[in-house]
């Protein structure tokens, strides 16, 4: 066991002695209760009388007293800001990296640069530095120092969240601009950091970004999880790393305008079709439209169409994406039968009002060429789902007919989509129905022979008042149904007692109507019926 190190007075060496050994620790955290408390109270005359009668300094790794952690004797002086008492412990063989955390976390923390040069004088181990408080520095010299000392600040994509989180940091964005074309980890932080203001629509992030170098068009893992992207494979191509999204993907994905100007897409370096699928608004659409066409256009009607189908979910999405891809000058021409089933069932599940819509979108002018509307239209479920919205009428001897609302342009939908109706067969009613139906309503209903007594009986125009009808409209119901009504003057030469004769009811053709059904409005009498 080693013995307990010689006395060291910082008065007289205060340079920092490598070769010095380590005071040896105690496991017994209660050895040290007085050491803490002369400590706290600062008498550095008893702290010395402890050293020099080489009692320990400080406890082994993971000591605590009854479960919970203490705070040691030279975490005591750092809070304290005591540079002498944290001078004297260095130099008789405290060791600052036996710590639980590291005390260079203090130092920066209190932004006490004097007790950070102790600690790194005396040993201190840079590489167990918390990055983070090391960045909340916002100090240059600091960051260029712990770096030449080997530390990685880059680790863990601290430097890119950094970035991300506090926009305000321009120490260290002007510091990763300074060192990002010799160090490409740092140039991977930037993109990091510009893909996350991307996303958050973070405007000013954006312009430092941009300002200090990162590439918006270069993919970088999602701060929600950097390490996942790094290691997950591409769904299209699984021999192929996913890298994560670019900074102007993100700015499509989520709608953010300002943003996607402002990075500037470009065909050149860009996947141009795949930032037009990933378009969540129709201005982003327009934007991109600026820059070109799409070439698959099939593909990204397919990615549009899905996000239609699930308006219930975090990214909802309208048919303005779709109408601005056609007003840009995309048109549908050709797609593989894969992709049409894909529309097609996406087109089954949305809602009506959305299938409503994107029907009569694509029947628009020339949008989509006829063999594409063909096919999708071409199936029994399409057509069943057409009936339900009312672009396929139901029969006229369905109640539905009359209840159901037929949508606008429904006769060219149905042509575009090669949707034939069939002839509806001409039949003469059996029965002849006077008014309009209302519930609560009373009818009157009449065969020919009831009606041919009741209009040779009394006058035609006293009959019609009666059902609050017009007398010439009662006389053309007459003649519909071959029901002879008395001439003009009739009922006047019987009133002076000349006779007339009555003529027989006429035969009916076949399929002529026998009966009449006179729906009487309120008021209406039908004591006659």
């Amino acid at each position: 066991m080693q013995g307990p190190t010689p006395w060291v007075d910082p008065r007289s060496h205060p340079a920092a002695d490598r070769r010095k050994p380590s005071a040896q620790p105690t496991s017994d955290p209660d050895d040290l209760v007085d050491l803490h408390r002369f400590c706290r109270e600062g008498r550095l005359y008893e702290v010395e009388e402890w050293i020099r009668a080489g009692r320990p300094l400080q406890a082994v790794p993971g000591a605590t007293i009854k479960g919970r952690r203490f705070a040691s004797a030279l975490e005591i002086a750092l809070e304290q800001g005591n540079q002498a008492l944290t001078l004297l412990l260095l130099c008789n063989g405290y060791d600052p990296n036996l710590e639980s955390g590291s005390p260079l976390n203090l130092a920066l923390r209190s932004r006490r640069w004097d007790l950070l040069d102790l600690l790194l004088e005396w040993g201190a181990d840079p590489h167990q530095v918390s990055l983070t408080d090391l960045f909340d520095t916002y100090q240059s010299d600091l960051f260029r120092r712990f770096r030449n000392l080997g530390v990685d600040l880059t680790a863990n994509h601290e430097l890119g969240e950094a970035l991300a989180y506090h926009p305000g940091n321009k120490p260290l964005f002007g510091f990763a601009k300074r060192h990002r074309e010799q160090d490409p980890k740092m140039q991977k932080e930037l993109n990091i950091a510009l893909v996350h203001h991307a996303a958050e629509d973070n405007e000013k992030g954006v312009q430092l970004c941009l300002w200090a170098g990162a590439d918006p068009h270069v993919p970088a893992p999602s701060l929600r999880c950097p390490d996942g992207a790094d290691e997950d494979q591409d769904e299209e191509d699984p021999g192929v790393r996913f890298l994560g999204f670019t900074a102007i993907e993100e700015a499509c994905r989520a709608g953010h305008v300002g943003i996607l100007e402002r990075l500037r897409p470009d065909p050149a370096r860009d996947d141009l079709d795949g930032l037009y699928r990933d378009a969540a608004s129709g201005v982003i659409i327009e934007v991109l439209g600026r820059c070109g066409l799409p070439k698959a256009v099939g593909t990204i009607i397919r990615s549009q169409v899905f996000w239609l189908q699930h308006q219930h979910s975090g990214r909802p999405r309208s048919t303005d994406t779709l109408q601005c891809l056609f007003k840009i000058g995309a048109r549908w021409e050709t797609s593989a039968p894969d992709e049409i089933a894909d529309v097609r069932r996406a087109l089954l599940k949305m809602t009506d009002y959305t299938f409503i819509d994107v029907m009569k979108l694509f029947a628009t002018d020339a949008y989509c060429a006829p063999d594409i509307l063909q096919a999708l239209g071409r199936t029994p479920a399409i057509r069943d789902r057409m009936a339900k919205v009312g672009f396929i009428p139901p029969p006229v001897n369905d109640h539905r007919w009359f209840e159901r609302t037929r949508p606008t342009r429904a006769r060219d939908v149905l042509s575009k989509f090669g949707v034939v109706l069939p002839k509806p067969e001409t039949q003469v009613p059996t029965v002849v129905q006077v008014g309009r139906y209302r519930r609560a309503t009373h009818n009157v209903r009449l065969d020919r022979k009831t009606l041919f007594d009741l209009v040779w009986s009394e006058p035609v125009e006293k009959l019609a008042k009666r059902w609050a009808l017009s007398g010439r409209g009662l006389a053309k119901i007459c003649q519909r149904i071959r029901v002879p009504v008395p001439p003009r003057g009739f009922w006047a030469k019987t009133q002076y007692g000349r006779q007339m004769r009555r003529p027989c009811l006429p035969q009916l053709r076949p399929g002529e109507a026998e009966e009449i059904v006179i729906h009487l409005a309120g008021g209406a009498d039908d004591t006659s019926a």
